[in-house]
């Protein structure tokens, strides 16, 4: 598994604790790492998709249309469909990770996009949900891309994402979220407590967790 190697130093991304919101390293790390991902996520104990999906699935029916926002290999969406028989599209800026993403077959499609980059490639309320797991860490304007998924997502739909606590005191997702109720986008239904996010991986398990925001579009 490179992670790690010359070519992450030369684009900016040192590690995975430090993230990068340059989109070239970005998808080079993500492409390297792809084939490996899901089995080094499982082996550090990463909750976050399965939370995320029975925090989401709670609200959602049989048959509603998920956009997984930065699906990566898939493993939010392969969680949803344990709990739930819905239609998920996924987009990713890492071609490797989409390729395995398309693997498993929970996707009704799949499209590769840099996230940095709004509009997202999708139409105007064209969603009942839409989630961002493990993705917020790498983006510059966290502010631009909620906004996008508001637009995507039907109004009455609903908008869950996740953020590390460390980057959400440095981003000030608090005032943030805050701004979005303000501007009638959303209204906040569910802000988890931080939890551990990667428990077994010995760079997060005791100084980074992750918190869970779950919205509905207004």
């Amino acid at each position: 598994m490179a992670q790690n190697d010359d070519s992450d130093i030369k684009n900016g991304f040192n590690s995975l604790k430090d993230g990068s919101t340059n989109s070239t390293a970005i998808a080079a790390y993500y492409d390297d790492w792809a084939e490996t991902y899901d089995a080094t996520l499982i082996d550090w104990d990463y909750q976050a998709p399965e939370d995320a999906a029975v925090a989401l699935g709670e609200y959602l029916k049989s048959g509603d249309s998920i956009l997984d926002v930065g699906c990566g290999t898939g493993m939010f969406a392969s969680a949803l469909s344990r709990h739930l028989d819905c239609r998920i599209e996924g987009i990713d800026i890492s071609a490797a990770s989409l390729e395995i993403a398309e693997k498993h077959g929970q996707y009704d499609r799949l499209q590769r996009h840099d996230l940095q980059v709004t509009p997202l490639p999708a139409a105007d309320n064209a969603f009942d949900a839409a989630a961002c797991v493990g993705v917020m860490t790498y983006i510059e304007d966290a502010a631009a891309l909620l906004a996008d998924m508001c637009r995507v997502v039907q109004p009455g739909g609903y908008i869950l994402f996740t953020q590390r606590d460390d980057r959400w005191i440095e981003k000030e997702f608090d005032s943030l979220i805050k701004s979005f109720e303000e501007r009638r986008l959303w209204t906040p239904l569910k802000i988890s407590k931080a939890k551990p996010y990667l428990p077994k991986n010995d760079d997060f398990s005791d100084s980074i967790r992750v918190i869970q925001v779950l919205c509905q579009v207004a």
